[in-house]
């Protein structure tokens, strides 16, 4: 599980003033373009602010739609000043009725004051059976606008849902100082996005069925790729390896993966496959994995993204990794003799049935 640490921030202009903007050390390289213009004039300093994202919570940063739910809300100032506590929605995961819950000024119930607090519960549980438990793992996330990613809080922890615990979540899940802040990207023209993803290990219902791995197995493997600045192959893509009960493959494209009607210039791509034939017929694998790009020059710098998500029905990863025009920079040290290194580190949380 990957924890990141904020040691640094960036002097960002915005809105006509100056604003401390928090930087994961991970994710420094990972900005929108109109940021990374910035960057090379821009000072660094020691950390001022003092309540960035929580710290002893895992967050990682990625371009999918949380896959079950995404709650999109206008005016939130206007939202913030009104009588209204809390903010749900209903939607279905899993075979289930589950209900999302936002408090825009923190569950003050529990503490949650100069926070959001962001709760899952299940609801519609009077059609289960007695003694009726559901459990699963959930994430939740939030967008940010200057990046164009989904900031995800990563819990593999499976919760159990029973008739006397039918809610979880986080009561402070951003503090509302950085939330505010226009230069931290979370709210932007007033506007802001939250989502959630459930992935249920167990359900009462013939829905589908999630199979946990009580110890799951970290592996790492890695891969040298030579010929990759003057290649005009368009992709990479590795023998399989074993590990486990599976055969693992990874593709590398270095202009980046097209989609025809979709293209996107100056990025590369790198997917983590399963070989479908070490499956059983019409099962997945939920697995939570690290592509790191290893900086070969200083050997500090290595860039790496990460996610959670089912491997079985086609590779998984990352489309814009990282622009071609960094990766190809001699001073990244991510291309070395025209040759670069690509490493994995995966683990399997359990089977989708």
């Amino acid at each position: 599980m990957m924890t990141l640490v904020f040691k640094q921030l960036l002097l960002l202009p915005c809105q006509n003033q100056l604003c401390l903007l928090p930087i994961p050390l991970l994710f420094r390289q990972m900005f929108h373009p109109k940021a990374e213009l910035q960057l090379k004039s821009l000072l660094l300093l020691r950390p001022r602010l003092s309540n960035p994202l929580p710290l002893f919570l895992p967050y990682y940063m990625r371009d999918a739609l949380p896959s079950h739910h995404l709650l999109k809300i206008k005016s939130f100032s206007t939202l913030l000043k009104s009588p209204i506590e809390k903010f749900s929605n209903d939607f279905k995961a899993g075979g289930y009725e589950w209900n999302f819950t936002i408090y825009p000024n923190g569950d003050k119930n529990k503490d949650g004051e100069n926070y959001i607090s962001v709760y899952l519960e299940i609801v519609e549980t009077s059609n289960l059976p007695a003694g009726w438990e559901v459990n699963a793992i959930f994430n939740f996330f939030i967008f940010d606008h200057i990046r164009d990613k989904y900031v995800g809080l990563q819990d593999t922890t499976v919760k159990r849902f029973h008739f006397m615990k039918t809610q979880w979540g986080v009561v402070k899940f951003i503090d509302l100082e950085t939330f505010n802040n226009p230069c931290n990207g979370y709210l932007v023209n007033d506007t802001c996005g939250f989502g959630v993803e459930v992935f249920v290990v167990k359900t009462t219902s013939k829905a589908q069925c999630f199979s946990l791995i009580n110890k799951p197995v970290t592996y790492q493997v890695g891969w040298v790729f030579s010929n990759v600045i003057k290649t005009t192959v368009e992709r990479y893509i590795t023998e399989y390896s074993v590990f486990g009960d599976y055969k693992w493959r990874l593709l590398f494209f270095p202009k980046g993966y097209q989609v025809e009607g979709n293209k996107i210039n100056n990025i590369i791509s790198i997917f983590l496959d399963v070989d479908n034939s070490t499956l059983s017929a019409g099962s997945k694998l939920l697995v939570h994995f690290t592509i790191r790009l290893e900086d070969k020059k200083k050997n500090s710098n290595h860039f790496e993204r990460s996610d959670t998500t089912a491997l079985g029905s086609g590779a998984r990863g990352f489309r814009n990794f990282m622009s071609e025009t960094k990766f190809k920079d001699p001073e990244n040290g991510f291309v070395v003799d025209d040759k670069c290194h690509i490493s994995v580190e995966f683990e399997v949380l359990g089977v989708v049935k």
